[in-house]
């Protein structure tokens, strides 16, 4: 029979305040077992239970991962450990990002492609080879066929055959080559579509977490500069509702392209989810950034514009941003909460506004 542990322990922490017996955290022989140190853990920093938090808490009594050790301890002695941090380290250390999964297996696949196609290039090479010199040999023996016994005339057709055998293979490697090289491009192409909002176009969601956690490697190693802004589209359920939802994909896409106009090697755009677009400034301060998305909300708002498939005006579409630095002290999860508090408080000021992030808010 399988426990449900998160229940028993629920139980447990309804029922037994105070009191230490736990059903599930005595063994037979009256030791305890490390549930009850699990237990005690979610207890003892009141967090709630959660998969995330039991995970974490197993892996700090039972695994060995010492720098997640070290942390929790830190945190736990400065009386910081409360849900937020609990999740914080969960991400870093035991969080598994099943788009990072796909991507090191679709990667080990074209790799192991490349690494074939090159073997039978190499063997159809050495085979082409082989193959001109045993010709070379057999027109050399007939230069002298009266000389040639019936064991050599044998030999000779014998290398016939394998000429004719090694060019079949020959031809069936390079097709076979052929579907590699295909397989190839497809997985590639995959990859590259696995990361692309089929709508807009943009890098997804899925891109955007990808080259955050890889602009924020270069803040960490080289001190490079780093701003976020979140763009949020304002009235877009009005939109919807009013115009209906293709003509909301269109207003979707509208944008898209205005914000798209930002990017270049050091500026990457995403649609981070529904109306809702992510832009990652490298090297660039925060005045800088503030001013070219600015730039681009009032490019879009002093258009009027018309729904040209239906003829509906549709008036001015607005968006609003939070835009936020990332210091060396923040960490992921910290800056995309920076930049989601400076675009929740543009939308509270009345939308179509560029906030940046304050301590205040």
């Amino acid at each position: 029979m399988k426990l449900d542990i998160k229940n028993i322990l629920d139980s447990y922490f309804r029922d037994n305040d105070g009191d230490d017996t736990c059903p599930v955290c005595i063994e037979d022989n009256g030791e305890r077992p490390p549930l009850y140190a699990i237990a005690s853990f979610i207890r003892q920093h009141n967090l709630t239970l959660s998969s995330s938090n039991l995970e974490l808490a197993w892996e700090y009594i039972c695994g060995g991962n010492t720098s997640l050790k070290n942390e929790i301890v830190g945190l736990s002695s400065a009386g910081r450990l409360d849900n937020a941090a609990a999740q914080e380290l969960h991400d870093k250390h035991l969080r598994s990002d099943i788009g990072v999964q796909i991507d090191k297996i679709l990667m080990e696949a074209i790799q192991h492609i490349r690494a074939t196609t090159q073997t039978i290039d190499d063997g159809n090479k050495n085979a082409i080879e082989c193959e001109n010199n045993m010709i070379e040999q057999a027109d050399s023996i007939r230069a002298r066929s009266g000389d040639v016994d019936i064991a050599i005339q044998k030999l000779l057709d014998l290398s016939k055959l394998m000429v004719e055998s090694t060019r079949e293979n020959r031809e069936q490697i390079t097709e076979t080559n052929k579907k590699l090289a295909s397989l190839q491009n497809e997985l590639e192409q995959a990859r590259n579509e696995a990361d692309v909002d089929q709508l807009t176009k943009l890098p997804n969601r899925r891109k955007f977490e990808r080259t955050l956690d890889e602009v924020l490697e270069k803040l960490i190693q080289d001190g490079q500069p780093l701003v976020l802004a979140f763009v949020d589209i304002d009235h877009f359920k009005k939109i919807n509702d009013t115009f209906g939802h293709e003509c909301g994909d269109r207003v979707l896409k509208l944008v898209a392209d205005e914000l798209s106009s930002l990017t270049n090697s050091k500026c990457h755009t995403s649609r981070y989810g529904g109306e809702e677009f992510a832009i990652i400034f490298e090297d660039h301060d925060i005045e800088e950034v503030c001013k070219l998305v600015d730039a681009c909300r009032e490019g879009l708002a002093r258009r009027e514009l018309v729904d040209l498939e239906s003829g509906n005006a549709l008036g001015k579409v607005t968006f609003s941003a939070g835009v936020a630095q990332c210091l060396d002290s923040d960490t992921k999860r910290s800056i995309l909460r920076k930049a989601d508090l400076a675009l929740y408080e543009a939308k509270s000021r009345g939308r179509n506004n560029v906030l940046t992030y304050a301590n205040d808010l």
